[in-house]
């Protein structure tokens, strides 16, 4: 898994989509977070959104999305929704406060992950590479 985050309209889907010129690419967008036996790569964005939307409990939230990209070959798009800004709202608060271990967990999966910011790309993990 490779995740891609960054703050909103900072690139990352153009980043996205130069890295995978020429393959073929399955973009999934909010509400169609699902398992298939879809064999090319598979593009997730939006989980704050689905994350907000959702019925789920964080917890079950969390093991549906930590299964949905296992052993795939998955990009997941994060939109950095917190920077250190404390929302006024309670409910923004806790959406913030669960896409952040919810990224938490993506991170320590993935094989990877870019930051991406002002279209520009910095490798924060690759496998292999820690240190």
């Amino acid at each position: 898994m490779h995740v891609i985050i960054g703050g909103a309209h900072n690139g990352k889907r153009e980043y996205v989509r130069t890295m995978l010129a020429g393959r073929e690419v399955e973009w999934r967008e909010v509400g169609h977070l699902y398992n298939s036996d879809a064999t090319q790569t598979i593009v997730i964005s939006g989980i704050e959104k689905w994350l907000a939307e959702t019925d789920l409990s964080e917890a079950d939230a969390t093991d549906y999305v930590l299964t949905t990209v296992a052993d795939r070959d998955v990009i997941v798009v994060l939109t950095d929704i917190g920077r250190g800004i404390v929302p006024i709202e309670a409910q923004q608060r806790k959406l913030r406060d669960a896409c952040g271990r919810l990224y938490q967990r993506l991170m320590a999966e993935a094989d990877e992950v870019t930051r991406i910011w002002y279209g520009l790309a910095q490798t924060l993990k690759k496998r292999g590479e820690e240190s």
